[in-house]
């Protein structure tokens, strides 16, 4: 039986891809099953995500009113 000389490269990138692949499946399954067995923390999450996106709001709004507390619709 002949084997190319590619087929080795070709195996190795395959052998790579595969293993590449099971860690991004054992990463993810991983985050998964600790989100599930963790305790409720999504809401104290959800909550610093409102915040700073309201922070951001009024950041925005400050710098768009001048000294009288007019908004500048330039």
């Amino acid at each position: 039986m002949y084997l190319d000389p590619g087929f080795g490269g070709m195996l190795f990138q395959i052998l790579v891809a595969v293993a590449a692949m099971g860690g991004a499946i054992l990463y993810s399954l991983r985050k998964k099953l600790l989100k599930l067995f963790s305790k409720s923390k999504d809401s104290g999450t959800q909550n610093q995500v409102s915040s700073r996106i309201s922070n951001t709001t009024d950041d925005v709004i400050d710098m768009l009113q001048d000294d009288t507390g007019q908004v500048d619709k330039a």
